[in-house]
Protein backbone atom coordinates (compact mmCIF):
# COMPACT_ATOMS: atom_id res chain seq x y z
CA UNK A 1 0.00 0.00 0.00
CA UNK A 2 1.21 3.21 -1.07
CA UNK A 3 1.60 6.05 1.91
CA UNK A 4 2.43 9.72 0.97
CA UNK A 5 3.76 11.65 4.40
CA UNK A 6 1.79 14.75 5.61
CA UNK A 7 3.35 17.86 4.72
CA UNK A 8 4.50 18.21 8.07
CA UNK A 9 6.23 14.94 8.75
CA UNK A 10 8.94 15.97 5.60
CA UNK A 11 12.46 17.14 6.68
CA UNK A 12 12.51 20.87 5.66
CA UNK A 13 16.23 21.99 4.36
CA UNK A 14 15.45 25.58 3.64
CA UNK A 15 14.01 27.25 0.18
CA UNK A 16 15.41 25.91 -2.90
CA UNK A 17 16.94 29.29 -4.64
CA UNK A 18 17.56 29.45 -8.28
CA UNK A 19 19.24 33.20 -9.45
CA UNK A 20 18.66 35.08 -12.11
CA UNK A 21 20.87 35.05 -15.70
CA UNK A 22 21.32 31.21 -14.70
CA UNK A 23 21.67 28.29 -17.12
CA UNK A 24 20.72 25.21 -16.53
CA UNK A 25 21.99 21.81 -18.35
CA UNK A 26 20.02 18.56 -19.54
CA UNK A 27 18.89 16.42 -16.54
CA UNK A 28 20.33 18.21 -13.23
CA UNK A 29 18.95 17.49 -10.33
CA UNK A 30 18.26 20.14 -7.78
CA UNK A 31 17.82 19.46 -4.11
CA UNK A 32 15.30 20.99 -1.69
CA UNK A 33 17.82 23.67 0.01
CA UNK A 34 20.13 24.71 -2.55
CA UNK A 35 21.18 27.76 -3.45
CA UNK A 36 22.09 28.90 -7.54
CA UNK A 37 23.86 32.35 -7.84
CA UNK A 38 22.92 35.04 -10.25
CA UNK A 39 24.93 33.67 -13.51
CA UNK A 40 25.66 30.77 -12.51
CA UNK A 41 25.87 27.41 -15.19
CA UNK A 42 25.32 24.47 -14.08
CA UNK A 43 26.88 21.23 -16.13
CA UNK A 44 24.48 18.87 -17.86
CA UNK A 45 23.44 15.47 -15.20
CA UNK A 46 24.68 17.38 -11.70
CA UNK A 47 23.06 17.38 -8.80
CA UNK A 48 23.05 20.49 -7.01
CA UNK A 49 23.07 20.07 -3.29
CA UNK A 50 24.68 23.10 -1.62
CA UNK A 51 25.04 26.34 -2.81
CA UNK A 52 27.06 27.60 -5.88
CA UNK A 53 28.22 30.92 -6.15
CA UNK A 54 27.30 33.79 -8.69
CA UNK A 55 28.75 33.67 -12.29
CA UNK A 56 30.60 30.29 -11.17
CA UNK A 57 30.48 27.32 -13.37
CA UNK A 58 29.43 23.95 -11.42
CA UNK A 59 29.28 20.13 -12.63
CA UNK A 60 29.20 16.87 -11.23
CA UNK A 61 27.80 14.53 -8.70
CA UNK A 62 27.97 16.46 -6.29
CA UNK A 63 27.97 19.79 -7.81
CA UNK A 64 31.19 21.27 -7.59
CA UNK A 65 32.55 25.21 -8.70
CA UNK A 66 35.25 24.46 -11.57
CA UNK A 67 35.70 27.65 -12.47
CA UNK A 68 34.89 31.29 -11.86
CA UNK A 69 33.25 32.60 -15.39
CA UNK A 70 34.76 36.59 -14.33
CA UNK A 71 37.04 38.01 -12.37
CA UNK A 72 35.63 39.09 -8.87
CA UNK A 73 35.51 42.97 -9.24
CA UNK A 74 33.08 41.68 -12.49
CA UNK A 75 31.06 39.77 -10.78
CA UNK A 76 30.33 42.57 -8.54
CA UNK A 77 29.97 44.88 -10.76
CA UNK A 78 27.24 42.34 -13.15
CA UNK A 79 25.73 42.03 -9.59
CA UNK A 80 25.13 45.45 -9.11
CA UNK A 81 23.69 45.98 -12.70
CA UNK A 82 21.16 43.76 -12.29
CA UNK A 83 20.11 43.91 -15.76
CA UNK A 84 17.45 41.22 -15.28
CA UNK A 85 15.61 43.77 -13.36
CA UNK A 86 15.49 46.16 -16.08
CA UNK A 87 12.23 46.96 -18.02
CA UNK A 88 11.63 45.09 -21.20
CA UNK A 89 12.30 48.10 -23.15
CA UNK A 90 15.78 48.81 -21.81
CA UNK A 91 16.26 44.55 -22.33
CA UNK A 92 15.19 45.06 -26.23
CA UNK A 93 17.18 48.05 -26.26
CA UNK A 94 20.39 46.31 -25.39
CA UNK A 95 19.55 42.75 -26.47
CA UNK A 96 23.25 43.17 -28.76
CA UNK A 97 25.41 43.93 -25.67
CA UNK A 98 23.63 41.40 -23.63
CA UNK A 99 24.58 38.33 -26.33
CA UNK A 100 28.02 40.42 -26.46
CA UNK A 101 30.90 37.98 -25.58
CA UNK A 102 32.59 41.30 -24.44
CA UNK A 103 30.93 41.71 -20.82
CA UNK A 104 32.85 44.88 -20.29
CA UNK A 105 30.68 46.56 -23.36
CA UNK A 106 28.03 45.85 -21.48
CA UNK A 107 29.35 46.86 -17.91
CA UNK A 108 30.42 50.23 -19.61
CA UNK A 109 25.95 50.77 -19.21
CA UNK A 110 26.49 51.45 -15.54
CA UNK A 111 24.32 50.68 -12.82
Amino acid sequence: EKCTPALEDLPYKGDTVVGSDVWIGQNVTVLPGARIGDGAIIGADSVVAGEIPPYAVAVGNPCRVRRRRFSDEVVERLLALRWWDWPPEKIFENLELLCDANVEKLLALGP
